[in-house]
């Protein structure tokens, strides 16, 4: 009865952390991060080819998976391709991260592995970010499975493995390499065993072998199978050149406000403090445990410290960049239950409680985060939400047209420069320019996108022959629709 209720419990978690990453995967409109995956993916969908770019976007890993995946839905090109599509793939990836805790049982027990699924599951934080059509929940997929290889099979150059698949989803994997490093260094200063140098002897061919695999799978993918050698050099050149958005610059004390201090926004508290106090409870008790368990406990200790450290120097900063630094800490917290059967009685019960509590307000914020705060600037792990009104703007242009039919709305103009998400919206018009700055003769296009940086240029050029719509398309962000005059009167007088 006690083991079946054990696997009860832990069906019970990972089923609730399924439907929360995937109920409704489609309502969320489309970010701007996403609607770029999306259009990566469509351009080495439609010309069987792919190059990367050493600048921006990250790496081949999330297209090269998305491409089979809209093929097996019939989606072969831009114009087809649908959010529900895209966002199977981090949701699924989202969802095996919730198994990864079930290689570490034999070696660190049953309560602490099931605590580290239930914190993993109902974390707001990845949940969220699981629904997202971009790179975090492979990188924490791929990042977790290389943390518990290190110490299950770190045989046959596994943990290598899954440092190239790191290494072909994000460059971030340099982070993580930094705090890996620090905290394998850390373990050995603090134990001082020469158990630790003969373990490196013992392991060349095992370290060797984990090398030779993480190469192997960086040439594949970033040389597109070996078809584009020059990818393998711009693999290593991104490290140096690549560009990050402006406007993203955050204070160093950013994360540690968002995660460990609670915060009140759209009248609702949001904390993961308990995690937190979770972790350092788990860190405080190792001490007390022999053999293997404490390094393993301090080393994921120094590892999340290591990552949270290295994120807050650099000014650049997004909640997602933190997903796999947390999966850290949720990890951690899960070691919280290492000694609770030895505990005292009144210890115990506190731990429990503090369990629970810190399981239910962790779902209750993931659904309010994931439903009707999806989109909302108050939602703390939405980071510049796009306005939920463009889910409207198709729609509206296609009863536009019909009320004109004797007009066509082609070819679209799009001025100015940071209009994501917006193609992805346009993707059903055939014709349609991007322009940085304003060309001249726009008064001939029946429908002109203009981002507010150009708004002077264009209202000039086109304040007799079009009528200016202000819209909103993200966060703090406006873009203006102008419609031609003659378009305008025919949509005024159909009624529609």
């Amino acid at each position: 009865m006690r083991r079946l209720s054990i696997i009860l419990v832990w069906l019970v978690m990972i089923a609730g952390g399924y439907f929360l990453r995937f109920d409704d995967l489609a309502k969320r409109p489309f970010h701007a991060d996403e609607a770029t995956g999306a259009r990566i993916t469509a351009t080495r969908l439609e010309s069987g080819s792919y190059r990367f770019d050493p600048l921006h976007y990250h790496g081949p890993l999330l297209s090269s998976l998305a491409i089979p995946l809209c093929g097996v839905m019939g989606e072969q090109r831009w114009q087809e391709m649908s959010k529900s599509t895209l966002r199977l793939l981090p949701a699924m990836a989202g969802c095996l991260v919730l198994l990864v805790p079930l290689l570490g049982v034999k070696r660190y027990g049953v309560f602490p592995m099931l605590l580290a699924t239930a914190l993993l599951a109902s974390s707001p934080l990845l949940v969220y970010y699981s629904r997202m059509f971009i790179h975090e929940m492979l990188l924490v997929l791929f990042g977790l499975l290389a943390l518990f290889s290190f110490s299950r099979c770190p045989r046959f150059g596994v943990p290598g493995l899954f440092i190239g698949l790191m290494f072909v989803t994000k460059e971030s994997v340099a982070i993580s390499m930094l705090a890996w490093m620090g905290a394998a260094c850390g373990i050995a200063w603090e134990f001082r065993q020469a158990a630790i140098l003969t373990w490196l002897r013992e392991s060349k061919t095992s370290i060797i072998l984990s090398l030779v695999s993480a190469l192997a799978v960086a040439l594949f993918f970033y040389t597109d199978g070996f078809r584009h050698p020059q990818g393998a050099v711009n693999a290593v050149k991104t490290f140096f050149v690549y560009e990050t958005v402006m406007g993203h610059e955050k204070p160093f004390a950013w994360y540690l406000q968002r995660f460990a201090w609670p915060v009140k926004s759209g009248g609702i508290w949001w904390s993961s403090t308990p995690v937190v106090l979770l972790a350092g409870y788990a860190f405080l008790v190792n001490f007390r445990s022999g053999g293997a368990l404490p390094r393993t406990v301090r080393f994921i200790t120094y590892a999340a410290l290591g990552h949270f450290l290295i994120y807050s120097i650099i000014p650049y900063k997004t909640p997602w960049l933190a997903c796999l630094p947390w999966a850290h800490v949720c990890v951690l917290a899960g070691f919280s239950f290492i000694d609770f059967s030895r505990g005292k009685p009144v210890m115990k019960r506190c731990l429990g409680l503090l369990v629970i509590f810190t399981v239910i307000t962790q779902f209750q914020q993931a659904g309010l985060a994931n439903g009707r705060l999806a989109s909302d600037e108050r939602n703390p792990f939405a980071y510049v939400p796009t306005r939920s009104e463009m889910e409207t703007l198709e729609p509206w242009l296609l009863k536009l047209g019909q009320a004109a039919p004797s007009i066509s709305l082609e070819p679209v103009a799009v001025i100015g420069k940071d209009y994501w998400p917006l193609p992805w919206y346009l993707r059903s018009f055939g014709k349609i320019g991007y322009w940085p700055v304003a060309p001249d003769s726009l008064s001939a296009r029946a429908l002109v996108f203009v981002m507010s940086e150009e708004i002077e240029d264009v209202s000039a050029q086109l304040k007799d022959s079009h009528i200016a719509l202000p819209r909103g398309l993200r966060a703090g962000v406006v873009y203006y629709l102008f419609v031609r005059n003659d378009l305008w009167k025919q949509w005024m007088e159909s009624g529609k």
